[in-house]
């Protein structure tokens, strides 16, 4: 059985045509994959602000970036951290003497006052007792200097207990407070880191946020880069699609293959050197569309 090649039917040819038209169009048009690609935002200067507070915290300087947000270098800074000097301040308080700063500064006179007081006592006793000795006929016998001597020892005893007790009572006062300020500088230290990473942590939040932002921008900006670049291959897509479908449901007619068309030729030759050269999001829309069309046609 013979076969006899068949063209659409001529009604048909100002849509090939069109089709046709549009293809090249496509094809001819700039393709700009740097729109299309992924970007990354800059980095938030909250975050930046974030990133220095603990550099600085840290003893560090200065942090340094590059146009992309990358840290690149650390500046000169004074290499104590934020927390040391309450640590340093809490090593010097732990030394055995440090109460020593902390002792009450009338504690001196109130030992002195009872001293002088200690000492009208002693004199005011050591009288009665002489009196008493004269009195007995005693005084200046050796029962009189024994009775003397044992009264002088007793107030020493006793003068020496009150004046020791003072004093510890002093330097227990003081080693308590010694104590309470040790506490106080490793509290501080403590409360400053936590004051701080408060801080930090809440630029960090706000800047996770507007850096999400940020990328969300970019995002959509590439997605309509990329809808401007593939809608109208789509829309070229199908049409060639309802071209082949009207072609395919039309009688066609006896004639000259459609492969003598020069015009057909070429194009089919076009859209597969486009399919060899370009890439597969342009391939899927006017390469492909071309090449639905000249199926359609029978080529």
């Amino acid at each position: 059985m013979s076969y006899t090649p068949t063209t659409p039917p001529a009604f048909l040819d100002p849509f090939a045509e069109r089709i046709s038209d549009l293809t090249v169009e496509q094809l001819n048009r700039p393709f700009d994959t740097m729109g299309m690609g992924p970007k990354v935002s800059q980095l938030s200067p909250l975050l930046q602000a974030a990133q220095q507070r603990t550099a600085t915290q840290a003893g560090l300087g200065s942090l340094q970036y590059n146009p992309q947000g990358e840290v690149t270098g650390i500046g000169q800074g004074t290499g104590v951290a934020a927390f040391e000097p309450y640590l340093q301040r809490a090593e010097s308080l732990a030394a055995p003497t440090a109460y020593q700063d902390y002792m009450s500064p009338y504690q001196q006179e109130v030992i002195d006052a009872t001293q002088t007081l200690l000492n009208e006592q002693r004199a005011s006793g050591l009288s009665v007792l002489r009196g008493s000795q004269v009195e007995q006929g005693a005084f200046g016998q050796g029962r009189g200097q024994v009775a003397e001597a044992e009264y002088l020892r007793g107030r020493d005893i006793s003068d020496a207990g009150t004046l020791a007790a003072l004093r510890q009572q002093g330097l227990t006062e003081a080693q308590k407070l010694q104590q309470q300020a040790l506490s106080n500088q490793l509290g501080l230290g403590q409360q400053q880191q936590a004051f701080e990473s408060g801080i930090t942590s809440q630029l960090g939040g706000t800047g996770a946020g507007s850096q999400a932002y940020s990328q969300s921008i970019l995002d959509a900006i590439q997605q309509q880069n990329l809808l401007n670049e593939t809608f109208p291959l789509q829309r070229l897509g199908g049409a060639t699609n309802i071209f082949s479908g009207i072609a395919k449901g039309t009688p066609s007619q006896p004639g000259q293959p459609i492969m003598t068309s020069p015009a057909l030729s070429g194009l089919q030759t076009l859209a597969s050197i486009y399919g060899t050269l370009n890439p597969p999001v342009r391939q899927a829309g006017a390469a492909g569309g071309l090449m639905s069309l000249l199926s359609s046609l029978g080529v």
